[in-house]
């Protein structure tokens, strides 16, 4: 009976050991996802200090910071063509397609994640829907009210009360819904169906503005990534949008937390994606379990949370009909 408790005491001062050197050793992988993970949630950011004191919190947010462009999208890097140049593969994936193909969807994975891009012949065909109920809608259910081929959700949004709230400046149709000059990083589109990612609040954006939503960060601006180190960010489930220069627009949704047997994506991940298929803008939207796609009325991915599977009220929805 001695030697058996002496056995478990033995694994148990091991299991000790190898515990606090993950934690707390030198190695910082642990640190980088753990915390980074837990503060990009929506309601979970106290785990991040049930390990570390806020000043070891702060280190390793030093340690994992992001460094966005201070530009806008310029516009004249953009040019609706014809041409067809397989430069390589990822290229021959996106622009290889029927003539009334009027987008495709390619499955991708990596280390550790996996997912879909949603390719866009035609942008100009990509509107922003707002949940007409006050407590959101899902994707699908706009998607249906709108007979839309493909749909994603959007910006970010708070919930008050029951009743969702778009987070920032918010335009739809051509029409300012919400302003908020505090939260000016603006995802656009254009009449034309050109992406345009600016610092400028709503009051300022372009007359020929479709749709606009608030979200961060911006990973490409006229080609230049942003600087994401370590694990800036976290690994999340997550939804971005960009755009190649001859006007393509792909979707991105990346599952996690376990959904389809992927744990999500960080930023760094997520920009390089952008950057294999050409894309010279890219931006970040809301993710973690919001993050939904919608093919002709089917749910595509698998929507996680820390609570529950399935579609989550959201307050908008890019769609494309």
């Amino acid at each position: 009976m001695n030697r058996i408790f002496t056995k478990v005491l033995i694994v148990l001062d091991v299991c000790a050991v190898l515990f606090l050197f993950v934690v707390y050793g030198p190695v910082r992988l642990f640190p980088n996802w753990f915390v980074t993970t837990a503060l990009t949630t929506g309601e979970h950011k106290y785990l991040a200090y049930i390990l570390y004191t806020e000043k070891m919190v702060d280190d390793i947010l030093e340690d994992n910071r992001i460094v966005v462009s201070d530009e806008s999208t310029d516009e004249s890097l953009i040019s609706f063509t014809s041409t067809v140049i397989y430069a390589n593969e990822y290229e021959r994936q996106i622009l290889e397609h029927d003539e009334d193909e009027l987008y495709k969807v390619i499955e991708i994975s990596g280390s550790g994640y996996s997912g879909w891009i949603t390719v866009i012949y035609d942008p100009s065909r990509l509107h922003l829907a707002v949940a007409e109920d006050d407590s959101g809608e899902t994707v699908s259910e706009m998607a249906e009210r709108y007979d839309a081929l493909v749909a994603v959700n959007g910006g970010g949004y708070a919930s008050r009360r029951g009743e969702k709230n778009s987070c920032g400046g918010l335009v739809a149709d051509g029409t300012v819904l919400c302003e908020d000059e505090y939260a000016n990083a603006m995802v656009t589109m254009t009449e034309e169906g050109k992406l345009v990612l600016t610092y400028s609040p709503t009051d300022r954006l372009s007359s020929d503005t479709d749709w606009a939503v608030y979200f961060e960060p911006f990973l490409i601006v006229n080609g230049v990534r942003s600087e994401f180190q370590n694990n800036a960010g976290g690994t999340q489930p997550r939804t971005a949008i960009g755009q190649r220069s001859d006007g393509v627009v792909l979707l991105v949704t990346i599952d996690g937390r376990g959904s389809n047997g992927s744990m999500g994506i960080n930023y760094s991940d997520l920009t390089d994606i952008f950057e294999r298929y050409g894309c010279i803008n890219a931006a970040n939207l809301d993710g973690g379990g919001s993050t939904t796609l919608v093919v002709e009325g089917e749910l595509i991915n698998e929507p996680a949370s820390f609570r529950d599977r399935g579609e989550r009220n959201v307050f908008d929805a890019i769609v494309y009909y």
